[in-house]
C-alpha cells in the first residue's frame, strides 16, 4: 500500500477527531477534550512543546506536569520525525488542498526562498524572544493547528468563529499566490519546535547507495515533494516533514528496486 494512501487515511480521521471531540464534549462526554494546543485523552496530557516552553517562559515558572505532557510529543518527534505536521496538522492538509489547486489552475507563484532552515528557526527564536521579554503569548496567536481546532469547537458550541481563523486565510492566499508552501517550509513556530527534537536514529528519507537499488535520476521523487526538496541531493533535515510522497513517486518509477526508504 502507498504511504500516501495510509497517509490521508490519518489526516482523514484526524479532522474527522477534530470535529467528533468537541461534539461529543457538548453532549458530557469527555474521554478526549482539548485541541492542538493541549489534549487529554482518558487521563493523560499531551501539550504541544511549543506552548509547554511559551508557558515556562512567559511566567517565568517550572511547571513539572505541564512540561511532562510536552515529552510525549517531543519523544514522537525525536523517533518518527515531524509526522504530526505531515500526518496529522490540519493547516498542511489544507496547505497540501491548496497547493493541488493551485497547480491544476496553473497559478504562479511571485517569490522562491529555497529550503534553508534559516528563516524558520530565526522566526522561532524571535517569537521566544518576544515572549521571554514581554511575556505575551506569541506562540499560541500563531499556532495554525491550534487555531484551527479551537476555533471549530468554537463554531460547534457558540455557531461563531473568531478573528484568530484571518491567520489560516492569509497563510492560504499567501501559498496561492506568493510562496509555495511558505508556511509549513519557513514560518510555522510548531513545526519548527518539533524539528529540534531529532538525533542521528529519528527517522528520515534516505537514498540508498546499494547496487541493486540505484537511484535512475528521474527527478520524480522531487517534483512530487510539496517542500520543494531533493531527496538525491540530501540533507532535507529539518525541512522534511516525512509525508512519503517522494517514496511512493520512486516507487512507481522503479518498482521494487526502492533507491528511496525510510530508515531510523
Amino acid at each position: 500500500m502507498r504511504i500516501t494512501t495510509i497517509r490521508r487515511t490519518v489526516q482523514f480521521l484526524s479532522l474527522g477527531a477534530m470535529v467528533a471531540v468537541p461534539l461529543l464534549n457538548h453532549r458530557g462526554i469527555a474521554a478526549v477534550s482539548g485541541s492542538f494546543y493541549s489534549l487529554n485523552i482518558g487521563p493523560v496530557l499531551f501539550t504541544d512543546p511549543l506552548i509547554a516552553i511559551q508557558s515556562l517562559l512567559a511566567t517565568l515558572r517550572f511547571e513539572a506536569v505541564l512540561l511532562a505532557s510536552a515529552l510525549i510529543p517531543a519523544g514522537i518527534a525525536l523517533v518518527l520525525g515531524r509526522v504530526f505536521c505531515s500526518w496529522v496538522c490540519p493547516q498542511n492538509t489544507l496547505s497540501e488542498l491548496f497547493d493541488t489547486l493551485s497547480n491544476r489552475l496553473g497559478l504562479a507563484h511571485f517569490f522562491t526562498l529555497g529550503s534553508t532552515p534559516l528563516i524558520r528557526y530565526a522566526v522561532l527564536a524571535a517569537i521566544l524572544a518576544a515572549t521571554l521579554l514581554f511575556g505575551f503569548p506569541l506562540a499560541s496567536l500563531l499556532s495554525a493547528p491550534g487555531i484551527i481546532s479551537v476555533q471549530t469547537a468554537r463554531l460547534i458550541y457558540e455557531g461563531t468563529v473568531g478573528l484568530e481563523l484571518t491567520l489560516i486565510g492569509i497563510i492560504i492566499l499567501t501559498e496561492l499566490f506568493l510562496v509555495r508552501r511558505v508556511w509549513c517550509n519557513h514560518l510555522c513556530p510548531v513545526g519548527s519546535m518539533l524539528g529540534l527534537f531529532k538525533c542521528k536514529k529519528t527517522m528520515k528519507v534516505v537514498l540508498s547507495e546499494a547496487e541493486n537499488r540505484l537511484c535512475i535520476h528521474c527527478r520524480e521523487c522531487a517534483k512530487a515533494c510539496q517542500l520543494g526538496l531533493n531527496p538525491i541531493a540530501g540533507q532535507l533535515a529539518p525541512q522534511c516533514h516525512n509525508c512519503g510522497a517522494c517514496i511512493d513517486a520512486c516507487r512507481k518509477m522503479t518498482g521494487e528496486r526502492k533507491p528511496l526508504f525510510f530508515r531510523f
